[in-house]
């Protein structure tokens, strides 16, 4: 993604954790909550649309990493070396990683603190206006 060359390493982070927290509280809340009510129902297929929008390597890295049951266990290093077939290396695996969070950030419209869609607009005005 051409976005990313546009995105500072902190503005990276930023939209990481946003996404980390609302992937974390999906997994608990799929796996832990017994009788799930109509908001967290809403939400659990408002997170799965937007991991199916994704490329396949970036819904494995996602599914692979932050939505299994042993995810809290899990390392990136762990998912690039072991869980990739054949292994990727660790900035192929950080590319992949923060262009699925920008798409997943952008599919839930979450309030990162980046202004993404004003990057867009700037940088891409042909494409997206």
């Amino acid at each position: 993604m051409e976005l990313l060359k546009h995105l500072t390493r902190a503005e990276k982070v930023k939209i990481r954790k946003a996404v980390v927290k609302e992937l974390a509280r999906y997994r608990i809340s799929k796996f832990y909550v017994e009788n799930p009510d109509n908001d967290n129902v809403a939400f659990h297929q408002m997170i799965e649309r937007a991991i199916e929008r994704l490329s396949t390597l970036e819904r494995f890295l996602i599914e692979a990493r932050y939505l299994s049951v042993n995810s809290e266990y899990l390392t990136d290093y762990h998912v690039y070396n072991l869980k990739f077939d054949p292994p990727i290396s660790a900035m192929t695996y950080t590319k992949i990683r923060d262009t699925a969070m920008i798409n997943i950030s952008l599919f839930l419209n979450l309030n990162t603190g980046v202004e993404i869609e004003h990057l867009i607009q700037r940088n891409y005005p042909a494409r997206f206006s």
